[in-house]
């Protein structure tokens, strides 16, 4: 998932930085160290080195998150549950907490966290083999199940209508009111047009009973991974924003999307999905998800893994009709490759559409 643009603030002084860590940490934050972390799209994050340890302090985005403190309960609540069932497995960035509450106001009120860094560790730009992608799947599948402990009903929503595909093609056909379109432009909306009994199928299958909200992470992509040192196990997922209740087949299909394309989401080889790499994903998935899904919902999992590139690209799409006001981007037209990288995507799914099916029902051991 990606967030609006927001460039923020140029990254605060020390002094700032101290006096925010010295609420969380007290004479142990200094002397402290900071400077910035990563170059994700939605927070402001920073490296503290302390005396106390190496930590991460983030300024949430008020601009994409208006009610962050619903953020922060979310993740009180999974903390919660995963100290009590040791047994999951489940490793969660330690939050810091300053008194009573796991964040801080400054005088702008934009909220602070500050969260433990955990090193060893590292991303990967892509997967190398089957064991790594197994490894993505145990984790997601622990996650999972973890999240299927807490009652939906009594957690926050941090991103009303995240993941409501229908809206997302309302979004497209309203913007084509006021754009004009090149021959690329028109080659995807036909695509998208022959395709749009695709767009209801997960919301269809909620309305009915088929599946139900869980607790799900939101935004399971490869970035949101970290592995050990060696690249060899997976640790945990992070950048824990988005988690709140939704349905497991977003993340299924997030994470597939973004483990298994070949291509990337950028890249200039060709978009292929990579099905070696998603069979293991999943057999990773079901084994530590057993009995989590019930049969109707394994036979979702397929409909998913085409659905959530398509969406990504219906937004891609969009903001490059709207002017870009939503995605990041380097030049003009790198929404339109996005979005085309992604609906490619969606149509190698399909070409590989029985192979898939077929690869499902065996990592869930269903009958072929």
């Amino acid at each position: 998932m990606s967030y609006p643009k927001d460039p923020g603030p140029p990254m605060p002084p020390q002094a700032a930085l101290r006096d925010i860590a010295r609420r969380f940490l007290g004479d142990a934050a200094e002397p402290l160290v900071a400077a910035p972390l990563g170059a994700g799209l939605i927070n402001h994050s920073y490296r503290l080195d302390t005396p106390a340890g190496a930590f991460v302090l983030q300024r949430i985005n008020g601009a994409v998150f208006p009610a962050p403190e619903r953020i922060m309960d979310n993740l009180s609540a999974l903390a919660v549950a995963a100290g009590e069932h040791p047994e999951l497995g489940v490793r969660l960035p330690a939050l810091v907490r300053a008194g009573e509450l796991a964040y801080v106001r400054d005088a702008d009120s934009h909220l602070w966290r500050l969260m433990e860094l955990i090193e060893p560790s590292r991303t990967l730009r892509a997967l190398d083999n089957a064991d790594q992608a197994a490894e993505v799947g145990r984790v997601l599948g622990r996650f999972h199940r973890l999240g299927a402990l807490l009652d939906p009903a009594v957690l926050a929503v941090t991103l009303p209508g995240f993941h409501h595909t229908p809206s997302c093609l309302a979004a497209l056909d309203a913007a084509l009111a006021n754009a004009t379109s090149t021959a690329e432009v028109q080659d995807a909306l036909a695509f998208i047009d022959a395709r749009r009994g695709l767009v209801s199928v997960l919301d269809d299958a909620l309305a009915h009973g088929v599946t139900r909200l869980r607790l799900i992470h939101g935004d399971p992509k490869l970035d949101n991974l970290l592995f050990d040192a060696a690249g060899e196990r997976a640790l945990c997922l992070i950048d824990l924003d988005t988690v709140q209740p939704g349905l497991l087949h977003h993340d299924l299909g997030d994470c597939l999307r973004s483990c298994c394309n070949r291509g990337g989401e950028a890249g200039a080889s060709s978009v292929r999905f990579d099905l070696g790499l998603g069979e293991a994903l999943l057999a990773g998935y079901a084994e530590t998800a057993a009995g989590l899904l019930s049969d109707a919902e394994v036979d979702l999992i397929a409909p998913a893994i085409r659905l959530i590139p398509f969406e990504l690209g219906m937004r891609f799409l969009t903001d490059h009709l709207q002017g870009d006001r939503y995605f990041r981007v380097r030049h003009r037209g790198e929404n339109l490759t996005k979005a085309r990288r992604q609906l490619a995507l969606v149509a190698d799914i399909e070409r590989q559409r029985t192979a898939i099916d077929a690869a499902v029902r065996r990592a869930f051991r269903q009958p072929g």
